[in-house]
């Protein structure tokens, strides 16, 4: 699929004093290894800590980013549900190599807001200052007439930073080289495009 925009983006969008309540409340949660799409720990993929948040304040502040983000950027995909937040952490040499957040089949859920969906869009909040940090990247691949291009986001790196783009575009966040990155990631759900 062709797009205008691969990725939308709200530069500095969250303020510091609530980007930290984020962090307070996702490290009262358990955490554990990030896994990948078959569930299970591989850090040959992915290197990373994780932890699940769904606090109803979170989703009030971050929906109205999501409906804008979508309109703007054209992408009028119809959504109707948001997964719990994933609060990441990455520590040095940890990374996140590429893939994509929505494969081709539909979720089997018990929870009816979730069976049948998919995801279609993807969010990453950024919860740390970049002084804090090197290397974590965040990178998008795309192809175009049998070319491959790289796109490093500079500035999501910044502080409160909200970048969304549909969940079927390749990332990845490259290896931390000194430092941690924390960032907040959620997905929403609808039924398949077809």
């Amino acid at each position: 699929m062709n797009l205008k925009y691969n990725y939308w983006y709200f530069q500095k969008a969250i303020k510091k004093e609530v980007c930290n309540k984020i962090i307070t409340a996702s490290l009262k949660k358990s955490k554990k290894k990030g896994t990948i799409e078959n569930k299970k720990v591989n850090s040959k993929y992915r290197n990373c800590w994780v932890s699940w948040i769904n606090d109803k304040w979170i989703y009030d502040i971050l929906n109205p980013f999501i409906h804008l983000a979508n309109r703007n950027a054209g992408w009028n995909f119809e959504w109707d549900w948001n997964e719990s937040c994933q609060f990441t952490h990455y520590d040095k040499n940890q990374f996140y190599s590429w893939h994509c957040d929505q494969l081709i089949n539909s979720f089997k859920d018990s929870n009816k807001n979730i069976n049948g969906k998919t995801r279609k869009l993807s969010l990453t909040l950024q919860l740390t200052d970049e002084s804090r940090y090197e290397g974590g990247d965040f990178q998008f691949k795309s192809f175009f007439k049998k070319k491959v291009k790289i796109d490093t986001v500079k500035s999501a790196k910044e502080l409160g930073t909200i970048i969304i783009f549909p969940s079927f575009i390749y990332h990845q966040i490259t290896p931390i080289t000194h430092g941690t990155r924390e960032s907040l990631v959620n997905w929403s759900l609808g039924k398949p495009f077809i």
